[in-house]
């Protein structure tokens, strides 16, 4: 009866006398101890303790304090085990017997330990994942959905972190002061200044004091206080200088020395001024073009292009017209405190026109077109009122089907980047799983 009692326990179970002799242990405590229970029977638990079957022998413990005990135990085989120890006294209250319960714990340790690094990580992945939306904050203002612009942006990254210099080159209209300013937001320079000036939107006359700053009584118009230049105000930052190409040649010769000798000197000055800045300059023009015509020097153009950064046209990555005019439908509905949106058909046929001015042609065009329609829902209709979409020769490329099939693996592409799978990508499209899976399988996974 005893011992049907014992085996129909879970716990493994430890019967000792008065003394510490072992009297009778259950089935499972030769698997858990790694001790026969033909061994452990008559030992005394001092001994079993000593030789490292348990550690510490809570029998023992019991025995000193009289009193129930649970402790944690380390078993000679390296397993974790809780047990709980009970004094039984006979009539005069001397302690006859101690029974012990114990229970393998390990396994629960050892989850215990794998949610914990599981914790730790999660913390790591929020700190990370409040990096990256702080930089997706600071960048908000750059789409980058098409492979040529997210290869792109990988190149700014690399670059961003490094002084050299970088020119920028693509068509007007392209962004490259917005790249630009992301390379200063990546630097080790994006706590100081970033200090842009077009060269082609200032006089040559003016240009000069513009960069370099002025001392007082210089030329008459002059402050009475003088003033600083653009080089001298991109201290510690970085200094843009856009259309590079409009730069005039004596100039030229004045922005080279800058960048050797890392000093200026202001319009009517003769001090030396100690200058620190990144440049980074644009252009959309062939600049070795302007080197052979001898407008454009050819050492200064190499201290400039150091790295060289091709900035692709919209027609070139056009999975960003569908992001970048949902963009700027979001800007100007707040801006003008609308609640305007754009049809299907009509983002279909941004996709397909051809943009010659770029993103600086689409934002405007998205911009009037949201101003001029009437009601919150932009169609085809308002499209065709604009005399730009009726002239052949700029409309797009791509047939209507085709324009709507590129808007649809967009759509899909940016969804399932966004869900992670089919049917959350799913429910974000408004359509059923199985159809999300096979458009998946068609534009992603093929």
């Amino acid at each position: 009866m005893f011992e049907a009692l014992i085996e129909a326990i879970h716990d493994d179970v430890f019967i000792t006398d008065g003394d510490g002799n072992v009297l009778e242990v259950s089935p499972t405590f030769e698997k858990t101890y790694g001790l026969a229970k033909c061994e452990a029977i008559g030992r005394n638990v001092r001994e079993l303790e000593a030789e490292g079957y348990f550690k510490p022998s809570i029998t023992f413990m019991v025995l000193q304090s009289g009193e129930k005990t649970t402790i944690s135990q380390k078993l000679k085989n390296g397993r974790d085990m809780v047990v709980t120890a009970a004094p039984i006294r006979d009539e005069s209250g001397k302690i006859i017997r101690v029974i012990s319960f114990s229970r393998d714990i390990t396994e629960f340790l050892l989850l215990k330990e794998q949610y914990s690094e599981m914790e730790s990580q999660v913390e790591r992945y929020r700190e990370e994942l409040s990096e990256l939306r702080k930089k997706a904050r600071e960048t908000e203002d750059i789409v980058a959905n098409d492979e040529k612009t997210i290869s792109l942006m990988k190149t700014l990254r690399r670059v961003a972190p490094f002084d050299a210099n970088v020119m920028l080159s693509g068509e007007s209209g392209v962004g490259k002061g917005l790249f630009a300013r992301y390379i200063h937001k990546e630097s080790r320079r994006a706590k100081g200044a970033f200090i842009e000036i077009n060269c082609g939107a200032i006089p040559a006359n003016l240009l000069e004091s513009e960069l370099f700053g002025y001392e007082k009584g210089s030329f008459t118009g002059a402050l009475h206080k003088g003033k600083i230049g653009r080089i001298e105000l991109a201290q510690n930052g970085t200094l843009f200088l856009d259309e590079i190409g409009e730069l005039p040649t004596d100039l030229q010769v004045k922005l080279l020395r800058v960048i050797q000798d890392k000093k200026i000197t202001r319009v009517g000055g003769i001090k030396e001024i100690d200058v620190d800045f990144r440049l980074i300059t644009a252009t959309n023009q062939v600049l070795t073009a302007l080197m052979a015509g001898r407008a454009f020097r050819e050492d200064l153009y190499y201290r400039l292009n150091v790295v060289s950064i091709v900035v692709p046209s919209l027609r070139e990555r056009r999975e960003d017209i569908v992001p970048l005019a949902a963009f700027f439908v979001r800007q100007f509905n707040q801006r003008y405190q609308m609640n305007k949106h754009l049809s299907g058909e009509v983002y279909a046929m941004l996709t397909a026109r051809k943009w010659p001015g770029n993103v600086r042609e689409l934002a405007n065009f998205i911009e009037r077109l949201m101003i001029t329609s009437e009601g919150d829902k932009v169609v085809s209709a308002d499209i065709q009122e604009e005399a730009e979409f009726k002239d052949g020769g700029r409309t797009g490329e791509l047939s209507l089907p085709e324009a709507i099939a590129r808007l649809e693996e967009s759509y899909v592409r940016s969804a399932y980047a966004a869900a992670g799978n089919s049917a959350g990508a799913a429910k974000l499209l408004g359509i059923s799983q199985p159809t999300a899976f096979r458009k998946i399988q068609k534009y992603i996974q093929k």
